[in-house]
């Protein structure tokens, strides 16, 4: 139910963001509502919590809305799920609304887990290889992991590309236990 809840606001988020020309706008500013309300346990009592009245909990809203200098859009949006008993999912309309965008910007998301730190040339030619495979603007983020032991995991969207020595030492420990 949440995933159907969170396209259909950040579907309606994206295609006004989209005529008012600040769709790059709305999204930082659900992602930083939506990172505030994850790791402010206090705020989540008081705006998700029915035992606070409705109007104190726009109160609320309002004065964070005023602080954080939001679009009047995106106050007006978080007023919405407050009167919808929605704003539980903030935190999935916010990623939703993440991939929506990437979408109508051409951009692609990767995910880069190494054994150590890659140099600025070899994110280039990560970057430039992901770039060719899809046909769209890379947005990379890299990881370090000394389990890998060496090689490279790449996730790009939902496909994994594992090239990492840790899961070649698998395999290769497998296929040995297959043939005994």
């Amino acid at each position: 139910m949440q995933s159907l809840v969170a396209k259909r606001y950040a579907r309606a988020l994206l295609e006004i963001g989209v005529e008012k020309s600040n769709y790059a706008a709305i999204q930082q500013q659900v992602r930083d509502l939506a990172e505030l309300f994850a790791t402010s346990a206090t705020l989540r009592v008081i705006v998700a919590n029915p035992g606070v009245t409705l109007d104190e909990r726009r109160k609320v809203v309002d004065q964070l809305s005023s602080r954080m200098k939001l679009d009047p859009f995106v106050r007006n949006f978080m007023m919405l799920l407050l009167d919808n008993d929605r704003v539980d999912h903030l935190g999935a309309i916010a990623q939703e609304l993440d991939e929506l965008v990437d979408v109508h910007a051409g951009n692609v998301r990767a995910h880069v887990t190494t054994a150590s730190p890659l140099k600025d040339s070899q994110i280039a030619v990560i970057k430039g290889a992901i770039a060719k495979l899809t046909g769209k603007n890379v947005l990379l983020e890299t990881a370090i992991d000394p389990d890998i032991v060496g090689g490279v995991v790449t996730r790009v969207g939902s496909t994994l590309y594992d090239g990492s020595v840790r899961t070649q030492l698998k395999t290769i420990r497998d296929s040995i236990l297959d043939e005994v």
